[in-house]
């Protein structure tokens, strides 16, 4: 079994969408340490990335070395329009919403329960992090933040213990945060997950805007998309997923075209129910278990 290694996430099942086409322009939205694109690239496909992560940057070079038809813009999915592109259009549109094995382990990021990390969980270097939410954040912002982005049931007992936790001792790290998620009596749903993973769900969502910046994407994404191009999402949690879910039911075309909410473009859908993972991929990459990989193609 592999351990600590990045492996990327169901490359089969997504080159499966374009077994056979030669030469493809294709956008990874989210490079992380390119294992995605790589494929893209070895199967002779045309490749432009995006990622904000510094790693990724560096890992970005060293694969345009090798690869001429590769292009790196250094920055976040949600601000694609922004990018120097043009008018240019893609056969194939790959957003992956996971993590890089570099910013799990980052201590200074802080997304691990192995590590007794500073409270953070800001990868994109903005102004809301854990440490100010859980300290800072009053019971009815703390309990929005714990129900609405953990799916926590007992969010407000959650909310009401912390604050009570903190007017005795601020909370600075993610070993004091599980101690306090341990001792509050909430009754975390899940017996196969760490308790504290919705919780640590929760504080990264917030502190990175990942909902809004997902939608944001969304609502541009189809204007980068050729006609009959595909468009790939892997998702790793309930929240994204059904976003993507919604976003290609309520964009559906039919083979009839009969278009909705007056647009001129929709998609077929090609995954009535989500992709995931092969019981051999889990065993070889357990990061893979929660993956959900849904695959609109777009029709003009």
């Amino acid at each position: 079994m592999i351990k600590d290694q990045h492996i990327p996430i169901m490359t089969n099942e997504i080159l499966s969408f374009i077994d056979g086409k030669k030469n493809l322009s294709i956008l990874d939205c989210t490079f992380g340490r390119g294992g995605h694109s790589k494929k893209f690239l070895e199967n002779g496909h045309f490749v432009t990335a995006i990622d904000q992560d510094d790693n990724s940057f560096s890992i970005a070079k060293k694969l345009k070395e090798e690869f001429r038809n590769f292009v790196f813009y250094k920055s976040n999915f949600k601000d694609l329009d922004l990018l120097n592109l043009g008018n240019e259009k893609y056969d194939f549109i790959l957003l992956d919403l996971g993590f890089s094995s570099d910013q799990l382990d980052d201590s200074k990021i802080g997304l691990s329960f192995k590590t007794n990390s500073k409270l953070n969980m800001n990868y994109l270097g903005g102004d809301i992090n854990a440490y100010k939410i859980i300290n800072d954040y009053d019971k009815e912002e703390l309990q929005r933040v714990f129900y609405f982005y953990g799916e926590i049931n007992q969010a407000e007992k959650l909310a009401k213990y912390i604050v009570n936790q903190r007017s005795i001792k601020s909370i600075d790290t993610n070993f004091e945060l599980i101690k306090i998620l341990r001792d509050s009596g909430v009754n975390f749903r899940s017996k196969k997950i760490h308790f504290a993973t919705q919780a640590f769900q929760a504080l990264r969502i917030e502190s990175n805007n990942e909902l809004e910046n997902l939608e944001t994407f969304l609502n541009k994404v189809h204007e980068f998309l050729k006609i009959n191009a595909y468009f790939a999402v892997i998702s790793f949690h309930s929240l994204e997923d059904r976003i993507v879910k919604n976003y290609l039911r309520d964009n559906k075309i039919s083979k009839t075209k009969n278009f909705r909410n007056n647009k001129d473009w929709g998609f077929e859908i090609l995954t009535k129910k989500p992709i995931v993972a092969s019981k051999f991929e889990v065993l070889e990459n357990k990061r893979s278990r929660s993956a959900k990989l849904r695959v609109g193609k777009f029709i003009n």
